[in-house]
C-alpha cells in the first residue's frame, strides 16, 4: 500500500514536472481546504444515516454514539479494494454486541451497492458523455448481477451464509435500492462540491457539472480497478478527466487531484484511525452483550 502510494506521488510528478506541481500547490487557497474537508464530513454523515437505515432494516439496533464510533472506524479500510475491508465494521459489531457477521455482512453489500448506483447518477446528472458510457455501464452491470444473485433462489444452498441472503434480499428490495441510491448521491454530491473547492482554489476553469464527471468517473474507474482505494487508477483518471474538461495544465491538473485524494480519501483514513481509537477504548470500558434483534 505505502509503495503504490509513494509509486502514484511520482508518476503524477513525473507526469506534470515536479517544480511544476509544486508551483501549483504552493498556489493553492489553503484557505479553502477546510471548507472541502467539512464537505467530505457531511457526505459521512449522510452515509451514516444510511448506515442506521440498514441497520433496523435488519434489525440490528446498537446505541448511537457505538453505532457512529463502528461506521467511522470502518472508514480506515477505504484504502481496499472496492472497500471490502469496511467488513471491520461486522466484526466489531460482533465483537461488542455479539452481532452475527452473516446478519451484518449485507449491510456492506448494500452500501457499496448504492455507492456505485448512487455515483452513476450523479455522472449522467452531471453530462457524462457518449465517451465514458463504457465505465457507467459496467458499474450499472455489476450491481445489477448483485442484485440478481441476492434475489435468486442460489444463495440459499450455501447453509454456511446462515441468515445472510434473507437480510441482503430485505436490504436490496427495490423500493430501499431506489431510496439509499438517491440518498448516496446526495452525499456523493458532497465530495463533488468538495472537488469543485479544490479546483477553484486553483483557479481551474472548471464548471461544477464538469467536475462532477471528472470526479465520479475517477471515483468508478478506481472502484472497478480493484486496486485499494483505486490507486492510480483514479488519480490518472481524475487528471486526464480534469485537463481535457477544464482545458488545463498537467500541472494544474496533477495538483487538483492530489488536493481531491487528500480531502476525500485519505481524510477518511484519517478519521477512521481516530473513530478506530475511540472504538477501541469504548469497547475495553464495557462486556460483550447481545444487541437488540428480533
Amino acid at each position: 500500500m505505502a509503495a503504490l502510494t509513494v509509486a502514484v506521488g511520482i508518476g503524477l510528478g513525473l507526469y506534470a514536472d515536479f517544480g511544476a506541481l509544486g508551483d501549483e500547490l504552493a498556489g493553492f487557497r489553503w484557505e479553502l481546504f477546510p471548507i472541502a474537508l467539512a464537505l467530505t464530513a457531511l457526505n459521512y454523515l449522510i452515509r451514516f444515516g444510511r448506515w442506521q437505515v440498514y441497520l433496523a432494516r435488519v434489525d440490528i439496533r446498537v446505541p448511537t454514539l457505538r453505532s457512529l464510533t463502528i461506521f467511522v472506524a470502518g472508514l480506515t479500510m477505504t484504502v481496499t479494494p472496492v472497500k471490502v475491508g469496511e467488513l471491520l465494521k461486522c466484526a466489531l459489531l460482533k465483537r461488542s454486541f455479539g452481532v452475527p457477521v452473516q446478519r451484518s455482512a449485507p449491510v456492506i453489500v448494500a452500501e457499496r451497492a448504492t455507492d456505485a448506483t448512487g455515483v452513476v447518477v450523479l455522472a449522467l446528472a452531471g453530462g457524462a458523455g457518449t465517451r465514458s458510457w463504457p465505465l457507467t455501464v459496467v458499474a450499472v452491470v455489476a450491481v445489477a448481477a448483485v442484485v440478481l444473485v441476492v434475489r435468486s433462489p442460489l444463495l440459499e444452498r450455501f447453509t454456511r451464509l446462515g441468515e445472510a441472503p434473507v437480510a441482503a434480499r430485505e436490504l436490496l428490495r427495490p423500493a430501499l435500492l431506489v431510496g439509499m441510491t438517491l440518498l448516496s448521491a446526495l452525499s456523493w454530491f458532497c465530495e463533488c462540491l468538495a472537488a469543485y473547492v479544490c479546483v477553484r482554489g486553483l483557479g481551474i476553469d472548471l464548471s461544477l457539472a464538469h467536475t462532477v464527471v471528472a470526479f465520479c468517473l475517477g471515483s468508478l474507474a478506481g472502484a472497478l480497478s480493484f486496486l485499494p482505494g483505486g490507486l492510480g487508477v483514479a488519480e490518472a483518471s481524475m487528471t486526464g478527466l480534469i485537463r481535457a474538461l477544464g482545458d488545463t495544465s498537467k500541472a494544474a491538473a496533477a495538483a487538483a487531484t492530489v488536493l481531491i485524494r487528500l480531502a476525500t480519501l485519505w481524510f477518511a483514513v484519517a478519521l477512521g484511525l481516530v473513530g478506530l481509537a475511540v472504538e477501541e477504548r469504548l469497547a475495553r470500558r464495557q462486556p460483550v452483550r447481545r444487541s437488540s434483534m428480533r
